[in-house]
């Protein structure tokens, strides 16, 4: 991060503008709009007072980032004042913890057990949900994908059957060749 007074300046107003947001909310949009700050600068290759101004009139006021991130109406919410989970993020919790009682239904469909296929797709569509959701950070998003694709593959490694060759005591295994003539 740069020691320049205006960036300081300008990352001090938006942490006061974003007084409201959550901590790691807050946080993380201070860490974001610094990492953009400092990658325009890079592409710029110089930072001087005009080209810093410039960047940061750009990004518009910290006013103005916290308003685009408390959503339409402005309403920001505050830490400690209740879930602020909606529609898309408990349809997204619901299908993750639903998607493993669906690995107990044995009904067969063309072969296949339907359980399986709804264990995959109500996974597989809980993740997008998650990650579509404006309320979970990138954090809990990048956790919640390592622990649901670990135990994902966890359950197909220990369910998947494998041929044990089990010969007597002392007598190699050879392999049989046919030739055909």
């Amino acid at each position: 991060m740069t020691t320049d007074p205006l960036i300081r300046d300008y990352l001090g107003r938006l942490e006061a503008s974003a007084a409201a947001l959550p901590a790691h909310r807050r946080a993380e949009l201070a860490r974001e709009v610094s990492d953009h700050i400092d990658a325009a600068l890079a592409e710029a290759g110089r930072s001087d007072e005009i080209t810093v101004l410039n960047i940061l009139e750009r990004l518009g006021s910290p006013e103005e980032i916290v308003a685009d991130e408390a959503g339409p109406g402005g309403a920001s919410p505050v830490a400690g004042s209740g879930s602020r989970w909606g529609t898309m993020e408990l349809i997204a919790g619901a299908l993750l913890v639903l998607a493993w009682p669906a690995l107990l239904l044995r009904f067969e469909v063309l072969g296949i057990y339907l359980g399986y296929v709804l264990w995959l797709a109500f996974g597989a569509l809980g993740l997008v949900l998650a990650w579509a959701s404006g309320v979970w950070s990138t954090r809990q998003k990048q956790i919640t994908t390592v622990v649901v694709v670990a135990l994902y593959a966890l359950v197909i490694v220990v369910t998947t059957p494998t041929r044990v060759v089990v010969t007597p005591a002392g007598s190699p295994i050879e392999p049989t060749v046919t030739t055909t003539q």
